[in-house]
């Protein structure tokens, strides 16, 4: 089956994150590089894998055409940056993940992990105000 992002961060220009949350990850090497196919293949230059507990976020380098160019740049504690618990069930943690997205605007990045706090000021918080967050398949 192919891969299937939970949430993608688009402006008029194209791709700027793609995101899979997930309550468990099961298989972080096969999640990961189904991600790194999808960064490419999509022309996305970020990517993030999250859960309740655990944070990836991914950078393409453009060093090649190949998944091999997405590297993971930061892996952290993601419990750190909820403002609630999170929910347990799949479909609701992915409508959680991109409520915290779209209130970005109003988090204090400082608080972020360094990696992801970069990216979202850099790139992120600027797609947001002039582009969308939206689910990638119906909930």
């Amino acid at each position: 089956m192919a891969f299937q992002p939970d949430i993608l961060i688009t402006t008029s220009d194209g791709g700027v994150m793609v995101i899979e949350a997930k309550v468990t990850m099961n298989d972080l090497p096969h999640t990961e590089e189904a991600l790194k196919r999808y960064m490419v293949g999509m022309q996305y230059p970020f990517g993030l894998l999250i859960t309740p507990e655990k944070g990836w976020v991914y950078r393409d380098l453009y060093s090649s055409l190949s998944p091999e160019s997405v590297k993971q740049v930061e892996e952290f504690d993601s419990t750190r940056i909820w403002r609630r618990n999170p929910p347990r069930q799949g479909l609701e943690f992915e409508a959680f993940v991109q409520q915290w997205i779209e209130d970005l605007t109003d988090f204090p990045t400082e608080s972020l992990p360094p990696q992801l706090k970069d990216i979202v000021q850099g790139y992120v918080l600027p797609a947001i105000a002039d582009g969308e967050v939206k689910a990638a398949h119906p909930r």
